[in-house]
């Protein structure tokens, strides 16, 4: 196996429940989710807010509150990352694990200056000298593209804009050179330049350090031009994963396609932008069948009853599930996990059958 499809990460099973107080229902946000990521490889992680997303993810390093019953495993590069203690933990999410939040103004601490911020990660994490440690921290400011980086190490975050706030928060998460890179909206607060020139800057330097990214965002626009794979979040579940171009392409979940026809186009008149109808199913009630069969067009009786696993599906033609040769799903948990060479999964049994236009 080559480096670059050797596995990085391997989730399996991964759940996330948030306790409530007694009146109220617990939250199931993630519902056994499992994939893979290998060395190098950029994916992004799609849905509508509310679908479990940055839960998911922030589940990976730990980094969700107490009230948050966590099950599953997480391996990362031979690690099982649920086993270790705090104090590992820590040591992975600085070496290994870096994060980039969607809001950079409260990821950086308000009364100390970028450049003793981004010299203490170096710190910490290179085991750099005072001197060194600054040195090196001007040359990251600056390959993120902050001008006059030597000067600006001196200034503190609200003296930065929105993009530049964002750029020292990517210097500092990829400071120790971190083998897996998650950006959680990494764009949501910038202007439309500016969150250009922020994807394209994480497309380099993960490009650059062969650093595997998981990209989440609400906006299937974002991923376009830098991943290579996208997986679709729907209520707790990964209902579609497949390469980037087949997504955008040939997107079979009946969920994908609906995003899709949402965006707005300027190649066609349109009067009034499409919307999905209905909402999401309540996160603190069981669903009985697929969680999309009330919002979908293409739902069949066997969707009020039965919730439909991942399954691999011909990209070059899709058909009903119900005619699938059933022996493509794992019989141990109804699961196909993508992985480098990933098939073209979906979660339906009645996936949409035309190309997406």
């Amino acid at each position: 196996m080559s480096e670059q499809e050797r596995t990085l990460l391997s989730v399996r099973d991964l759940s996330v429940t948030f306790r409530a107080e007694s009146s109220v229902r617990a939250v199931r946000a993630v519902r056994a989710v499992s994939y893979d990521l290998a060395v190098g490889e950029q994916v992004g992680l799609v849905g509508e807010s509310g679908s479990g997303k940055s839960a998911g993810a922030l589940a990976l390093a730990r980094l969700l509150p107490e009230y948050a019953d966590v099950s599953g495993t997480v391996t990362l590069d031979g690690t099982a990352l649920m086993r270790l203690t705090e104090r590992e933990l820590r040591e992975v999410r600085g070496d290994q694990i870096g994060i980039v939040y969607q809001d950079p103004f409260s990821s950086l601490n308000p009364v100390l200056t970028i450049g003793k911020q981004l010299a203490e990660v170096l710190r910490k994490h290179k085991r750099l000298g005072a001197r060194a440690a600054r040195r090196q921290a001007a040359q990251l400011l600056g390959s993120v593209g902050v001008p006059n980086a030597d000067e600006r190490l001196s200034d503190y975050p609200h003296q930065f804009s929105g993009g530049m706030r964002q750029r020292a928060v990517i210097a500092m998460a990829v400071a120790p050179r971190p083998a897996l890179l998650i950006a959680d909206e990494p764009t949501t607060a910038l202007d439309v330049t500016v969150q250009a020139q922020i994807l394209e800057l994480l497309d380099e330097l993960t490009s650059e350090h062969r650093t595997t990214m998981l990209l989440i965002t609400h906006d299937l626009g974002v991923v376009a031009g830098v991943t290579q794979r996208v997986m679709v979040m729907y209520a707790g579940r990964i209902v579609e994963s497949s390469t980037t171009a087949d997504v955008f392409t040939r997107a079979s979940h009946p969920y994908t396609v609906a995003l899709h026809r949402s965006l707005p186009r300027i190649d066609v008149r349109q009067e009034r932008l499409v919307t999905i109808e209905g909402q999401p199913p309540d996160p603190t009630r069981p669903v009985k069948g697929c969680p999309f069969a009330p919002r979908c067009p293409s739902r069949i009786d066997r969707c009020a009853t039965e919730d439909p696993p991942l399954m691999t599906i011909p990209t070059a033609r899709r058909a009903a599930a119900n005619g699938w040769d059933m022996t493509s799903i794992r019989e141990k948990d109804g699961i196909q996990v993508p992985g480098p060479a990933s098939p073209h999964l979906t979660a339906c049994w009645n996936p949409s059958g035309p190309p997406v236009t």
